[in-house]
Formats: structure tokens, C-alpha cells, sequence
């Protein structure tokens, strides 16, 4: 079976953006900052204040719904993702010193902590030739990284893929535009796709000729498949139950030229 799509969203997190290797490149560029500085011997110290801080930062539950595999591992990214969202200015202080040079260094460097996901342009290239309209849907923990999420996509060469942005802070048009209309709206209620929905009715689009792609089962794929979505379930980055409920599950997302 094959799915006829014209229009599809993507998860942001663990699905467009694999954060896997995010605590390795901070200790990495530790290590190699304070080597070029010619004091390796703080190195290890430099190390330990940044587990001791992470550890300080909490998690949003949701995140860890349903993941089945490196559960330490993810519940430590998650932390330092809270830490970098909310409160970089005390990594800067109290792990670097508020040495200038390292942390304009840390800060021009900010894009490398992340990286797209496995064959991720190779499918937007696919999907872009079949003319699908290609958008991110996105639950975003706060509302200041609406405006970033653009960035993130240019510094990986993506924006010309994305028409647009849909988070529950506000939309994105593809002319710059903020709409506030999605504001306060979730997809673990299902309302961010009760009203994409019918918006994408209002252009002529069915929701079943529209595709969500995301690794979380219940925000991902069940709630978007209650409002009459076609959903896939893609568990390449992060392991997370399977939901019955999608219509496929996919482990490399060039799975999806298969597909669609």
C-alpha cells in the first residue's frame, strides 16, 4: 500500500533535528578549548561542573513518553536541552568562568550541538520534486524558539524545502508572517490539528491527503490520526513505543520515497 499525499508536516525534534550526539560535542569542545588555551589540566573539572549542573534541570514528562530504549541517555539530553532553552547564561558562568573568548566560542559554535537527521534532505528533494508542500508541526516548550526554528533550518541549508512553521506558539507563513490563531494549541489534546485541519480544508486539501511524521505515538501519530491525518511513526533517532495506530513505521526516512 502507498500513501497519495499533497501536503505534509514534520515533527522538529528527534525527527527533522537528531540531538543524539549533543552531550559528546560539549564535552568535545571543552576539551578542545581549554587544550588550545594550554590548561588541559582543568579539563576534567570543567567536565564535572557541566554533569553537576545538568543534573540540576528538569524535563518536561512528556518528552520521555514512551521511549523504550537509552532512557538515561535521552533523560540527560533532555535536561541539557531544558538547561540551553532556559538558562545558558549560568553554563557560561559557572562552568566556563565567563571567560569571553570561550564563551563567544561556545555561542558561534551553538548550530554544531545538533545535526539533521539521516537522509532527511534526500527525502525533502523527493517530496519537493512530487510537488508536496512540506511544513513543520511542532510542540515547542517555549515560546521564544518559534522565531529560532528558522535559523535552525537556514544554518542546514533546509529553508528553501519548508513552506511553513505550525507550533503551538504561533505559525510561521512562508512570508515571515506570525499567526498567532495556533497559539495555545497542543497536539497531545489534539487541537494544533483539529484547526490544521481546517485550514488545509479551506485550501482544498482533505486531511487525509495530508502526512504527519513524528516519532512520539500518542502526540505524533494518534492524535493526528483522530482529526483524520495520515501519520507516520519514525523511530530512527529516539525508540518510542509503536503506535498501532500508524500508518507506517519507519526507521531511515528514505523509507518515505518507498511510500509516498
Amino acid at each position: 500500500m502507498s500513501i497519495s499525499i499533497r501536503w505534509c508536516g514534520f515533527d522538529f525534534g528527534e525527527t527533522i533535528i537528531d540531538p543524539s550526539r549533543n552531550y559528546q560535542v560539549w564535552v568535545d569542545l571543552i576539551n578542545e578549548i581549554y587544550t588550545k588555551k594550554g590548561r588541559p589540566d582543568v579539563i576534567n573539572q570543567k567536565v564535572a561542573r557541566f554533569d553537576e549542573l545538568i543534573e540540576q534541570y528538569d524535563y518536561e514528562a512528556r518528552l520521555m513518553d514512551a521511549v523504550e530504549d537509552k532512557i538515561d541517555f535521552w533523560k540527560k539530553y533532555f535536561r541539557i536541552k531544558r538547561l540551553r532553552e532556559t538558562d545558558p547564561q549560568r553554563f557560561f558562568s559557572y562552568v566556563l568562568d565567563d571567560d569571553p573568548d570561550v564563551v563567544a566560542i561556545f555561542r558561534e559554535r551553538g548550530f554544531n550541538f545538533i545535526r539533521i537527521a539521516d537522509g532527511l534532505k534526500e527525502c525533502l528533494e523527493y517530496l519537493k520534486e512530487k510537488g508536496v508542500s512540506i511544513n513543520v508541526v511542532a510542540d515547542l516548550a517555549i515560546e521564544g524558539a518559534v522565531k529560532g526554528l528558522p535559523n535552525v533550518l537556514n544554518a542546514f541549508g533546509l529553508s528553501p524545502y519548508f513552506s511553513e512553521i505550525i507550533t503551538n506558539h504561533g505559525r510561521i507563513k512562508n512570508n515571515g508572517d506570525i499567526d498567532l490563531s495556533y497559539k495555545g494549541m497542543e497536539k497531545i489534546d489534539g487541537t494544533i490539528y483539529k484547526k490544521l485541519a481546517d485550514d488545509l480544508r479551506g485550501m482544498g486539501i482533505q486531511p487525509s491527503q495530508a502526512l504527519i511524521i513524528g516519532d512520539r505515538p500518542v502526540e505524533d501519530v494518534e492524535k493526528s490520526k483522530e482529526n483524520g491525518f495520515k501519520a507516520i511513526q519514525f523511530v530512527g533517532i529516539i525508540r518510542r513505543r509503536i503506535s498501532a495506530a500508524a500508518d507506517y513505521v519507519i526507521s531511515d526516512l528514505r523509507e518515505l520515497k518507498k511510500i509516498l
